[in-house]
């Protein structure tokens, strides 16, 4: 048997050799695959709710427009708005109104039409006078037995006749006045415009004294805790919108949302123009507050958003929306299984931003990574950077 002899070595050597080891363990280790550090979540069973949003704007139920009743010259308004109304209560007063200026042709005119009035009436008068003497001459001669009864009913009829004539052309000569702006107009009562029901005003349309014509819009009226809300959905979110169905109110200026409900779909669409000049087609949805006495004070025309509830599932297998992926024209997750990703195709049902309804695929119980990066593939190793249970792991 041949010996073998092991070289001695230096001590300089064997540092060398050591040095070496442990550089071929450190590159080795630094290039050993690592887990990748993910969020995780539990899949478990809760309310899973599907809920559409869109602007909407506030309006008193029942807005009254009190116009004027007669034309006029209304007096200055001294209502403002917000002020509490009586039903019954005087709200306006409308006046005779000063009659118009008329041009050089029309005075003339006017001037023309009251003279000759009052030639015919100044006619009229002396054939009175001329009848009353002729109906006495024959009174007289009548009791004498010198004139028969009917030329006595004759007079009596001529003077009934001219003083009827007098009558006339003496409203002749009024109307011509009046049309001449002389005949005292305002001389007739003021007429008070009353409110058909008690409310709060809302808007003054006239304010300042002036001439209104019959019909003129006055002011606006309305109850301000009878409010709804018009929300303006797109035809095909509208379709799935139920009266009854439960909503709340955001973006109001406050941080609590209102509760409301659904109370009609109108069935008539229109077309709207949106901001980036796209024409829709939108549908009124109509919502009335919940409690509507303790409700922030809203006013009519205020811009707020109404999120509805079109789905609503009380216990429902979920999964946060956060980690589902696209897997073809399906969904899929990258479930947890012995420290390792596996892509898991999913099927799912109804959800909004937070949670959708798991159909197939996962169990409760489940782990499932949260914002699975584009690099994750089926089989990486994997670490959960957090602990804990429920829908969604807490640190």
């Amino acid at each position: 048997m041949k010996n073998i002899t092991i070289p001695r070595l230096s001590m300089a050597q064997w540092l060398w050799l050591s040095a070496g080891v442990l550089l071929a363990i450190g590159l080795t280790w630094l290039f050993l695959p690592r887990p990748a550090l993910v969020e995780a979540a539990t899949i478990d069973r809760g309310e899973v709710r599907r809920t559409i949003v869109d602007e909407g704007r506030t309006r008193i139920h029942d807005v009254f427009v009190i116009a004027a009743p007669v034309g006029g010259e209304v007096q200055r308004i001294s209502l403002h708005p917000g002020d509490a109304v009586e039903r019954g209560a005087v709200v306006a007063t409308i006046a005779p109104a000063d009659p118009a200026l008329l041009d050089a042709r029309t005075a003339a005119e006017a001037d023309a039409a009251i003279a000759a009035a009052q030639a015919a009436l100044a006619a009229a008068e002396a054939s009175a006078e001329l009848a009353q003497r002729d109906q006495a001459r024959v009174a007289h001669l009548s009791e004498r037995g010198f004139a028969s009864r009917a030329a006595l009913d004759a007079a009596n009829a001529a003077l009934r006749a001219a003083r009827a004539d007098v009558v006339a052309r003496r409203a002749d000569l009024q109307r011509a006045r009046v049309s001449a702006g002389r005949g005292g107009a305002r001389a007739q009562s003021a007429t008070p415009v009353r409110s058909p029901s008690a409310g709060r005003v809302l808007r003054i349309l006239q304010e300042s004294q002036g001439v209104v014509a019959v019909g003129a819009p006055l002011l606006e009226m309305g109850d301000p805790f009878d409010l709804e809300v018009v929300a303006e959905f797109l035809t095909q979110d509208a379709t799935l919108i139920q009266a009854g169905a439960s909503a709340t109110l955001e973006g109001w200026g406050g941080d609590e949302p209102i509760a409301a409900r659904v109370t009609r779909v109108e069935p008539y669409a229109h077309t709207k123009i949106s901001a980036l000049g796209v024409e829709e087609q939108r549908v009124n949805v109509i919502l009335r507050l919940a409690d509507p006495t303790t409700a922030p004070a809203l006013g009519h025309g205020f811009r707020l958003d109404a999120r509805i509830n079109v789905n609503e599932l009380p216990d429902a297998l979920r999964v946060p929306s956060d980690a589902l992926v696209r897997n073809g024209a399906d969904w899929a997750v990258f479930r947890i299984e012995r420290g390792r990703a596996r892509l898991t195709p999913v099927r799912v049902g109804v959800g909004d931003d937070q949670y959708r309804v798991i159909l197939d695929g996962l169990s409760v119980g489940d782990r499932v990574i949260l914002f699975p990066a584009d690099s994750l593939a089926d089989g990486d190793q994997v670490r959960a950077a957090t602990q804990g249970t429920g829908a969604r792991a807490r640190p």
